[in-house]
């Protein structure tokens, strides 16, 4: 039984095969208003995605490697690192244009953004491209309780989400939320509200982790103060658990954790294992006979 709505599963269905996301760095910057506690790009960027390297290097040094470990032909470039949409029309049109041009094996482009980030240009750009090929832009969101973006400094509201999505969707935009289970000033109920708020917005998809604590970031330094506690496993994993059950069965997962280079994380530790966090989620789900939008 499948018993969430998975990505990969998506890919599947839409290209007949299975589909690589190629993570890149397009020399792009964050905003100033972006002074996120708990970010350090570097601890979720790959090896093969780094700005000393030419965008066409990363895109085809990833295809390579991921046609050798994976045995997949079939790409999406992925602009994750920083904001990627928070540079003039131009060089946004050039490194979009660029990345879909390089190989007919690049299927579609996903792009890693904030809300605060898309004008009316930028949208223009966006619809272009959705003509073009297979797209998503991916929005944090993190948590939908204004308290909690204000105490991480995220630099924008839930409404300012709220009103961007509805531009995109308005649009045939496919939209993925990033949702993070753990933020200082949330509680349970906090995340339960921001699968409901997903579900309102019938957003297309979500990628959900865990607040881990990384080094260089403001975060790391309240834990080591003792202000801040990350969540332990066996409580992470009921939560999102709990989450997939509230969310609509029709939202597409396309992450269930977090993870960062052993070098950069500092706490919890069990997010150094994917495998088992993954594994112990669906073993809770089955175990309680469960699936997602259960309760919906």
């Amino acid at each position: 039984m499948t018993r969430y709505n998975k990505f990969s599963e998506h890919l599947k269905k839409v290209f007949g095969e299975k589909v690589w996301k190629i993570s890149v760095d397009a020399g792009f910057k964050c905003p100033p208003q972006a002074k996120c506690v708990y970010c350090y790009n570097p601890s979720f960027v790959p090896e093969t995605a780094r700005r000393v390297k030419p965008l066409k290097e990363q895109i085809m040094e990833g295809m390579e490697i991921i046609k050798k470990r994976r045995k997949v032909n079939k790409f999406i470039v992925y602009f994750q690192a920083y904001t990627n949409t928070y540079a003039e029309p131009e060089y946004l049109k050039k490194v979009y244009y660029e990345a879909l041009s390089i190989s007919p094996d690049i299927v579609g482009i996903s792009i890693g953004t904030r809300s605060d980030c898309i004008d009316d240009k930028i949208l223009e750009i966006l619809k272009d491209l959705n003509k073009r090929t297979y797209l998503w832009v991916e929005l944090g969101l993190q948590s939908a309780n204004d308290r909690a973006m204000e105490i991480t400094k995220r630099g924008h509201d839930v409404k300012n989400f709220r009103e961007t999505v509805k531009k995109l969707k308005e649009n045939n935009i496919k939209v993925m939320a990033h949702v993070i289970i753990g933020l200082p000033g949330d509680e349970y109920k906090d995340w339960m509200n921001t699968a409901y708020f997903l579900n309102k917005l019938k957003i297309d998809g979500v990628k959900i982790h865990p607040l881990h604590v990384v080094k260089y970031t403001e975060l790391e330094k309240w834990y080591r103060e003792g202000k801040y506690k990350p969540l332990e496993f066996d409580e992470y994993i009921k939560v999102v658990c709990d989450f997939i059950e509230n969310l609509d069965k029709d939202i597409i997962i396309a992450r269930l954790t977090g993870e960062a280079p052993d070098d950069l994380l500092v706490a919890p530790d069990w997010c150094r294992n994917k495998m088992r966090v993954l594994s112990e989620i669906e073993r809770e789900l089955e175990k309680r006979g469960s699936y997602q939008g259960k309760y919906i």
